[in-house]
């Protein structure tokens, strides 16, 4: 069974628009691989009309790797209506000029650790409800992006000015999720914290509730999380 971009984008429309939330959190009860297995099976039964022996034959091909990454974004979205999704995906349609399945889709696969789908997830439902402009989920979505998974931990740490001589500071200000903070005089390392943005992929995609202030006087009350609570997160 030989899928195309066009076969693929058309299941990430239909299923953004369509999957009801019972049938969501009924598959989302399982064992993770039978999740995918689920996913798999119900978006290719309802959408292309797939039998059990092809949808046996997808696994272990190219497709079964986007389908492992989808199920698990999808699966994120249990909390969210088709209609509040479908409002979702016109915003992105508009905002993006294409087509939501094309947009989406290869959102889902640039993402480089599944872990990073669950994030994805939470960053749309943030969307879904209001919490992020459609403009900021594409922004926060760049530097899920490019952040390598590793260092995606140690943003937490940049809640206050703070520089790491192993290099993950110069990395992440190049993304854009820190700001310096203040310049060393002395010739030392300049301190950075975490940008707006940086935060808003703290606040929304890891659900960490952080302390922050931002050099126009605003000030984000936020509860501060543990190093307990970052290990935890993180361990998705």
């Amino acid at each position: 069974m030989n899928m195309t971009v066009d076969t693929l984008s058309n299941i990430v429309e239909q299923s953004l628009n369509s999957v009801s939330i019972e049938k969501l959190a009924a598959i989302k009860k399982g064992a993770v691989n039978d999740q995918i297995l689920a996913v798999l099976k119900l978006l290719c039964e309802d959408y292309l009309g797939a039998s059990e022996s092809e949808i046996q034959a997808i696994v272990g091909y190219q497709e079964s790797e986007f389908f492992r990454k989808y199920a698990t974004y999808l699966l994120g979205l249990v909390d969210t209506s088709p209609e509040e999704r479908h409002k979702f995906a016109e915003e992105i349609r508009k905002k993006a000029e294409d087509s939501t399945g094309n947009v989406i889709s290869g959102m889902v696969v640039r993402l480089d650790n599944i872990n990073k789908e669950t994030v994805f997830a939470k960053l749309s439902v943030a969307r879904i409800h209001g919490a992020i402009s459609t403009e900021d989920f594409f922004r926060v979505y760049s530097l899920l992006e490019r952040i390598p998974y590793v260092d995606l931990k140690q943003l937490p740490r940049y809640k206050e000015p703070f520089y790491d001589e192993s290099g993950d500071t110069e990395l992440l200000f190049a993304t854009g999720a820190l700001e310096i903070e203040t310049i060393d005089s002395k010739g030392e390392s300049n301190k950075y914290k975490l940008s707006r943005l940086g935060e808003l992929l703290l606040r929304w995609g890891f659900n960490i509730h952080l302390e922050l202030e931002h050099g126009k006087g605003t000030n984000v009350e936020l509860n501060r999380a543990t190093q307990e609570d970052i290990d935890e997160i993180f361990e998705v």
